[in-house]
Parts: structure tokens; C-alpha cells; sequence
């Protein structure tokens, strides 16, 4: 319901002479009727710029509209998304198979050192230590979302042993052949008369709650 509140005759009054001074005063004063004229261009201008504005901004938002529905309308209209995802799911598949075998996190670590140990021996050369850790492989990256991530394991170990260039060759070799990842993330060579190499080994593991 909408009340209606009358004016009082009074402010009636004073709004009817107020107008009609001003009328007076712009109807005998050339100044001011320029001044307002003036007034009411620069309004005008002022207003078609702001909708010229407007309508520039309208136009990229309509053109980037048109690109993303162009680009997702490709998308769509592609049918091989199926072999896709079969090529994705093999590439998947044989990567893990890189990965190093052990049942257990403990079996694999004490799998890891037998290899290293094992290798440098079949070379003559007796490692002096094999310092495991083992941590997430992507430890430095918090950036990535996916959940089978965390499954990913990677597990280093810091080696010692007496320095003998041709065993160092080999294994080197064995390494880069390896069925599994190895990688050698440092290798420091200190010479002198008990010369020897410290070298940081790394392969990815993963975690059996993930293989089940």
C-alpha cells in the first residue's frame, strides 16, 4: 500500500518563487545561459565516454567469449579421447614398471643397498657406507593435486667408498641400464693419497597402499 503525503502550501509556494527567480536571473543574464550550456555539453561528452567505455570492454570480453568457445568447441568435436586415455593408461602402466620392486618400504631400501653394494663389489671395490632415507618424491613440489602422488617414494642413498675409476665407469653404466630408475643426483670425487667418491644415489618406490 503506497501513502501519499500532500506538500504544505507553504513549500508549494517557496518552490514556485524559487523557480521563478531563477528563470528571471538565466533569462536576463547571457553569461549565465552560456555557462550552463557549456555545463550541459560537458555532461554530455563525459557520458558518451563512459559508454564508449563500456562498449570496449563488452567487445574484448565478447572476443575472448568466441576464442574459449571456439577452442572447447575443438575440444569436443575431438573423437579420440578414448585411444587417449587407452596410450595414457599404458604410459602409466610401463612407467611403473621403473619403479623399485620391494614389498615392503624396508625391503626395498635393504633391496637398493644390495644392488649398490653388490655392483661395487663385482668392480673390487668394497663401499665403506650406504646411508638410507626415504621420503615423498615430490618432497620439493606442493603445487601438485593428484592423488596418487603421495604413493611415490623416493628413496636416496649417500655412498662412500674408496675412489677406483674403472669400477666408478661401470657402475655408472649398470646404473643408467638398470631396469629401474637410478639416478645420480651428486657425485663428489676428493683426490689425494686415500683418494674417494661420495655419491648421492636416488630411485622411486611405491608404497604398497597404492599397489593393492
Amino acid at each position: 500500500m503506497i501513502t501519499r503525503i500532500p506538500i504544505p502550501e507553504p513549500i508549494k509556494n517557496l518552490v514556485s518563487r524559487s523557480i521563478d527567480k531563477v528563470s528571471q536571473e538565466i533569462a536576463g543574464n547571457e553569461r549565465l545561459r552560456w555557462l550552463l550550456c557549456l555545463s550541459g555539453l560537458v555532461l554530455y561528452l563525459a557520458l558518451l565516454l563512459y559508454a564508449s567505455g563500456l562498449s570496449d570492454d563488452a567487445q574484448r570480453s565478447l572476443e575472448l567469449s568466441q576464442s574459449q568457445f571456439a577452442r572447447i568447441k575443438v575440444q569436443t568435436e575431438d573423437t579420440q579421447w578414448p585411444e587417449r586415455a587407452a596410450e595414457a593408461e599404458q604410459l602409466v602402466a610401463d612407467l611403473e614398471k621403473r619403479l623399485w620392486p620391494g614389498e615392503t618400504p624396508g625391503l626395498a631400501e635393504a633391496g637398493f643397498e644390495r644392488w649398490i653394494r653388490r655392483t661395487f663389489e663385482e668392480y673390487g671395490v668394497q663401499v665403506r657406507q650406504v646411508q638410507l632415507t626415504r621420503g615423498p618424491a615430490l618432497e620439493d613440489r606442493g603445487d601438485f593435486t593428484t592423488t596418487n602422488l603421495p604413493s611415490i617414494q623416493r628413496i636416496r642413498a649417500k655412498i662412500i667408498s674408496p675412489l677406483n675409476e674403472p669400477a666408478l665407469v661401470n657402475f655408472l653404466n649398470d646404473s643408467a641400464n638398470h631396469q629401474a630408475w637410478v639416478v645420480v643426483e651428486q657425485l663428489i670425487v676428493r683426490p689425494g693419497r686415500n683418494a674417494r667418491l661420495e655419491m648421492d644415489l636416488a630411485t622411486l618406490f611405491k608404497t604398497p597402499e597404492q599397489n593393492q
